[in-house]
């Protein structure tokens, strides 16, 4: 039972010590869940084998926070508070693949609820972290459809802001544009910012910020809901973004590029984004997930566009070098590859139905591309120096831009429509409004401009650059004051046109009085000229028509005379004609008979012989002769060849056997052959010699029928010259009576021609005498005639002269009512166009009020947008601060949590020192208690001994109140922490032992006590063993109540501390309550101001009317 209460007295004494120092597991559970102390360590367990940092498998090292946060070579492997979205937790719960880890135990049920609980709490680092909030885009891709018409009305921006992120000295270029494809809106790229524009009015419908650099690409979804971006700075980043139209909310980006992105689109269901650049690689996104899919390396130069299909099934990239590719859009596999351009592809896009691809190269060509079989189905040169823009209207119409500065609309087919031209600088980007009536180009020099497509004019320039609100207000407050002063003047002034304009219109009706007395004027003028006019005109008739018959007499007389004149002129030269023709046809018999004369000589001449008879015979007997000669020349001549030529075969025959001679010489043996050989010699000498000789007989021979020759010759030479020449002298008469025979040819049709002449003048004759005798018939009855008909002329004339002075009088005084009416019409009309003027000008000056007042009304809605957008830039303002206000407001609710757990744990600690307090009192208590119990028992062991009086050394020790040193050590003086009570009961107790020991003694025996020694000695070693474990636990019991006692005296002093730590605590919460409340107060106020805010600028936003 002691031992019991002794064991029980460390337990609570432990619990004691260790309660103070020691959390609830219910405080735990309420603690933060951080990287550092609750996920750090499954990691290290589970996943730092293959993701540290000497082996980080797929990129992904898990042994720190921040490279946790990093992710790997797949992206963010964590999405603050969004656990199902992060793939640690996913992996790790095996609810996607690939699992994790791959061989080892999944992590438990608890682990996975502490990794869970960590990401959703906003991936806290330590205790004292914030937490993250989730950037993931609050878009539900799942509802978004690829069809492209709108159910309702299309997106329009509503309420966005309409500062500008940036404002320049001067517009950058503009190399992007894109139009909504069912509502007015234009979109700019500009610097670090996108300009929405109402395509219509032209106003500044919002602006959204893009801080990652500057945009390269833009297009609208198919439903015109969301505006897609592609850029960054060239060199270091890049991306694709898009906004909600609507709200101007950003809801995707993708990409983490090194370089500026030039081509990128994304999917109509906004769960895909396609981007390239100066990497030549096309990058495939998923937006839901927010990483990369794949990584395509196929162009050969830099991306520079690329563009979904309207339904997203497809994608078309192109590149700096003219490569373009059809992608499929599921699995990024190749679908087509479009060879045709030889440069640069520029830009892309698709028509409506997504079945047709326009591209545009720098090449200057566009080329369209059906789908169906990935074929070029037109190709036509659009700009020189190359094509930079190309665009689809919803009609089917395509608007095409280039280094030519032009604008050019096109047919569905290709076939031109017009030219525009668009700038003084190459045009970059081109758009088309929904209703495919306009057009909107950026240039080079940053300027837009708005272009009705159907008459090739400019509508409006659109400000790429707008200023501030402050400074748009600032000018609209401006004009509405310079508009507001001009508009009395405009109005003074109508009055005074007014006037004035009454003061003509009295002047115009005192010149229509002055106009109609002169009219009438005229008008009696008028009648006189008509008068006298018509005297004159009858007069005239007559006179003409009696001046027509005397004309038409003097003209018949004329005739008569000139037709006599004439017929005595062609009878003097018909006379003369005859005359002549006779002499001519006796000339003409003259010539003949000298030309029958001329022939008969010619005839006799030409019949003469060559040669005289004698000299003919003569000359035939020399000729025969000469031909004789020369047969015989030619004979001879052919001998002495043919002997010429028998010696000279002869020669060489004999040469032979001559050298056959001498070779049988040498040979003593060939006698025979010698003598042949000799014999031949001989022969051929002999021939030889009879040829010499007849060859010199045929010689002399030849020379002697030479000589008969040359003197043959020589006789016939004279006769034969004269022979020629007699026959030469024949041919002459002979070609000379040919002449003569055709001259006198010639002379015979002319004598014929004269007779021929001579009976036709004669005949001719005779018919002018006829004539010329009937007109001398005609000749006086025509005088007779013509000098009537002159002699009524003139008197006619006469009349006709006075009829002409009176009608020279009625025109005088008409001319003069006609220059007095031309005087005063004159007056009328200036008097006329004075009112004219003054009416033109009274309503110029109205329609300078009405354009006053139409721009004054506009400066004034202009002033309520701005005032209405400088309140909302102000909500929006203030709405970010507000999100500050609440996120102090957490950090202080968090603080003020932390400081009721700092007061509750103080409060706990100070409670627990106290009872730590109680409970050490008790142990001391107790714990003396056991000790002074303990000493009681050892000592009536050690009366049973003394009782027994077994040793007289006993009795002395007893009388002398002597203990064993085993009694004594367990009797000793109580440690300092022992009560005075304890002190004297033990005191007491020593005294009580001596004196019942001496009493004892007193009546044993030595023998008695000598035998109670031995059975004591018996027991010795029992009392022994009983001393030693009743010191042991004594011992103990003593260190208890030591640390006891020491607790018990330090204890207060640890209260004081922790009652003061415990106030502290409650001050400190007591200070955060109040800021807290503070805070909210501030909060619930700012939450009312931007309430405020937005009803005032939603009563200040204006309405365009109309």
């Amino acid at each position: 039972m002691k031992l019991k209460s002794t064991s029980l007295l460390l337990t609570a004494l432990s619990v004691v010590l260790l309660g103070f120092q020691t959390l609830s597991a219910a405080d735990k559970a309420a603690a933060k869940v951080t990287y550092e102390d609750d996920v750090f360590p499954i990691l290290d367990s589970k996943c730092l084998s293959c993701h540290n940092t000497d082996e980080a498998k797929g990129g992904l090292d898990l042994a720190s926070f921040g490279t946790t946060l990093a992710g790997g070579s797949g992206g963010a492997v964590v999405i603050s508070e969004d656990p199902k979205s992060s793939r640690l937790y996913t992996l790790a719960s095996h609810s996607e693949e690939p699992i994790m880890p791959p061989k080892g135990t999944k992590a438990t049920e608890d682990e996975l609820k502490v990794i869970a609980a960590w990401i959703a709490g906003g991936l806290l680092e330590t205790k004292n972290s914030k937490a993250k909030k989730s950037d993931k885009p609050k878009v539900d891709f799942d509802s978004i459809t690829a069809t492209g018409k709108p159910e309702g009305p299309p997106a329009m921006p509503e309420h966005l802001l309409l500062e500008p992120a940036v404002v320049t000295e001067r517009p950058n270029s503009i190399p992007a544009l894109a139009h909504s494809p069912w509502a007015p809106i234009l979109a700019v790229a500009g610097q670090k910012q996108i300009l929405l524009y109402h395509s219509s009015d032209y106003d500044l419908l919002g602006v959204l910020p893009y801080p990652e650099g500057f945009p390269q690409t833009l297009s609208f979804s198919p439903n015109g809901a969301y505006l897609f971006c592609g850029g960054g700075r060239a060199g270091k980043s890049g991306n694709v973004v898009a906004w909600d139209i609507k709200t101007g909310e950003r809801i995707i980006e993708a990409g983490k590029e090194y370089d500026i992105v030039l081509g990128g689109d994304i999917s109509p269901d906004l769960k895909n984004a396609i981007m390239g650049g100066p990497g030549r690689l096309i990058k495939l996104w998923d937006t839901v997930a927010g990483e990369q899919i794949s990584s395509t390396k196929k162009h050969t130069d830099w991306v520079l566009s690329a563009a979904y299909s309207p339904d997203g099934v497809i994608y078309a990239t192109g590149d700096r070098n003219g490569g373009l590719y059809v992608w499929e859009a599921a699995t990024g596999y190749e679908f087509y590859t479009l060879k045709g351009h030889t440069l640069a592809v520029t830009d892309l896009d698709w028509r409506a139905d997504g079945n047709v691809l326009a591209s545009a190269s720098e090449d200057g060509s566009v080329m369209l591309w059906e789908m169906r079989g990935g074929t070029q189905i037109k190709k036509f040169d659009a700009h020189r120096g190359g094509v930079l823009g190309v665009d689809f209207a919803p009609d089917g119409t395509i608007a095409t831009v280039g280094r030519d500065k032009n604008l050019k609309i096109w047919k569905g087919d290709g076939s031109a429509i017009r030219t525009i031209a668009a700038s003084n600088d190459i045009v970059l980007s081109v758009a088309m409004s929904e209703d495919s009536k306009r057009a909107f180009t950026g240039d080079l020099l940053g300027n837009i401009k708005a272009w009705d497509v159907t008459k090739g004019t400019e509508l409006a320039l659109i400000d790429a650059n707008p200023p501030p609100i402050e400074q748009q207000l600032a000018y609209s407050e401006k004009r509405i004051g310079e508009l507001t002063g001009q508009l009395p003047k405009l109005e003074e002034g109508i009055k005074a046109v007014s006037a004035e304009l009454t003061a003509a219109r009295a002047q115009l009706a005192e010149a229509d009085k002055t106009l109609a007395a002169a009219t009438a004027s005229q008008k009696t003028a008028n009648a006189a000229v008509a008068k006298s006019d018509a005297a004159v005109k009858a007069l005239t008739a007559d006179v003409a028509k009696r001046k027509e018959a005397s004309t038409a007499k003097s003209a018949a007389l004329k005739a008569i005379q000139d037709a006599l004149a004439a017929a005595t002129t062609d009878q003097k030269s018909k006379q003369a004609a005859a005359s002549a023709a006779t002499a001519e046809l006796a000339a003409r018999e003259t010539a003949l008979k000298a030309a029958s004369a001329a022939i008969a000589a010619a005839k006799t001449a030409a019949a003469k012989p060559a040669l005289p008879p004698e000299q003919q015979k003569q000359h035939d007997a020399l000729a025969a002769a000469r031909n004789a000669a020369t047969k015989a020349r030619e004979a001879a001549d052919a001998v002495v060849l043919a002997k010429t030529k028998e010696q000279t075969t002869l020669a060489g025959q004999l040469e032979e056997a001559k050298k056959r001679l001498a070779a049988a010489a040498g040979d003593a043996t060939a006698e025979a052959n010698r003598d042949k050989a000799a014999a031949e010699v001989s022969q051929i000498e002999a021939k030889a010699k009879a040829v010499v000789a007849a060859l010199a007989a045929a010689t002399s021979d030849l020379k002697t029928k030479g000589t008969a020759l040359s003197k043959a010759e020589a006789a016939f030479a004279p006769l034969r010259q004269a022979a020629a020449a007699g026959a030469e002298t024949v041919k002459k008469a002979q070609a000379d009576l040919a002449a003569k025979t055709t001259a006198s040819q010639q002379a015979g049709k002319a004598r014929d021609n004269a007779k021929a002449a001579v009976a036709a003048t004669a005949a001719a004759l005779a018919a002018s005498n006829t004539k010329l005798a009937e007109h001398k018939g005609k000749l006086t009855p025509a005088q007779t005639e013509a000098s009537a008909a002159a002699t009524a002329l003139a008197d006619k004339q006469k009349e006709l002269a006075a009829a002409n002075s009176a009608l020279t009088a009625a025109r005088a005084e008409l001319k003069k009512a006609d220059d007095l009416l031309a005087a005063t019409t004159k007056k009328k009309e200036a008097a006329a166009a004075k009112v004219a003027a003054v009416v033109a000008k009274e309503a110029e000056t109205k329609q300078s009020i009405a354009a006053t007042k139409a721009e004054l009304e506009n400066s004034r809605f202009l002033q309520k947008k701005w005032q209405a957008a400088a309140i909302n830039l102000t909500a929006v303002r203030e709405t970010e601060n507000l999100n500050d206000m609440t996120g102090k407001l957490d950090d202080m609710m968090a603080e003020e949590t932390e400081a009721k757990k700092e007061v509750e744990e103080a409060t706990l600690a100070r409670t627990e020192a106290q009872s730590t307090l109680a409970t050490a009192k008790k142990a001391v208590e107790t714990g003396t208690l056991a000790l002074q119990e303990k000493s009681a028992s050892v000592l009536e062991r050690a009366l049973k001994l003394v009782a027994s009086r077994a040793v007289a050394e006993l009795r002395e020790e007893a009388i002398l109140g002597q203990a064993s040193p085993e009694i004594a050590a367990v009797s000793e003086t109580p440690p300092a922490a022992a009560t005075n009570a304890a002190a004297q009961a033990t005191s007491e107790r020593k005294a009580e032992i001596g004196v019942v020991a001496a009493e004892t003694l007193s009546y044993k025996t030595p023998e008695e006590i000598n035998a109670e020694v031995s059975s004591l000695k018996s027991r010795l070693d029992e009392l022994e063993q009983f001393l030693a474990n009743t010191y042991v636990e004594a011992t103990k019991t003593k260190s208890t109540v030591l640390a006891a006692d020491q607790v018990a005296r330090e204890t207060p002093q640890v209260i004081a501390e922790r009652t003061k730590i415990e106030e502290a605590a409650a001050r400190e919460l007591a200070e955060a309550e109040a800021e807290r409340k503070r805070q909210e107060q501030a909060l619930a106020d700012q939450k009312k101001h931007i309430e405020e805010l937005r009803a005032k600028y939603l009563a200040t936003l204006p309405k365009r009317e109309g």
